[in-house]
């Protein structure tokens, strides 16, 4: 006894099969429950066990996830000052960025590492060619079309951030590393209207590095 001589079964197992599928000759006007019972959920490996279920916090956590091979720089929280003056020089501040009028002048960081023949020929260190084995960060201002001299710049280094202020250039910078403040020092080129800013990295693994 074969299949094929019972066109009739043939029909009902395309029916099973493809339940989505209308054929003409047939009434569907149904109902919506029955129209949804006929959906048939595709099934895998995964699908096996019970569904799983995420609340907010697991999302959260998963947003707030790092990558462990990059370093982004992720700013600080900033600290709510404790005192009336710290709260007037902060709202100062905030009201002088928002009534600026300067324009920003272009700069380049680049790393320097002092590298020295034990490190060249003998490797007797532990320094790589990494920018984490660099021990200054080296910031070049271009000041072009600047008529001020560098002991009228305004020129404010913090362990995190650059303030510079000219006659016609304002730069406020987020450092990526914390730096030694004591241990950086400018330099200023007249004739090329250029500032270089040798600062000092002061890092959590430097001695690890070096």
């Amino acid at each position: 006894m074969s299949i094929f001589n019972h066109p009739e079964q043939l029909k009902m197992l395309q029916d099973l099969l493809n339940p989505n599928q209308r054929r003409g000759g047939i009434d569907y006007s149904s109902s919506e429950d029955e129209e949804e019972s006929m959906v048939v959920h595709k099934l895998n490996p995964g699908a096996i066990g019970r569904p799983k279920t995420e609340d907010a916090a697991t999302k959260a956590k998963k947003k707030k996830k790092l990558n462990p091979l990059c370093t982004p720089l992720v700013e600080e929280e900033k600290k709510l000052p404790e005192s009336l003056e710290e709260w007037q020089d902060r709202q100062e501040k905030e009201d002088n960025d928002i009534l600026e009028t300067r324009k920003t002048p272009e700069y380049t960081m680049t790393y320097r590492q002092a590298v020295g023949t034990e490190d060249v020929f003998l490797q007797m260190g532990n320094r790589t060619g990494a920018s984490a084995s660099c021990e200054d960060l080296i910031v070049e201002v271009s000041l072009p079309d600047e008529e001020m001299t560098a002991d009228k710049m305004s020129l404010s280094l913090q362990e995190t951030e650059l303030d510079l202020g000219t006659c016609l250039y304002r730069l406020r910078l987020p450092l990526p590393h914390p730096v030694n403040v004591d241990r950086c020092h400018a330099k200023y080129d007249s004739e090329l209207k250029k500032l270089r800013l040798t600062l000092r990295l002061q890092r959590e693994l430097d001695y690890v590095n070096f």
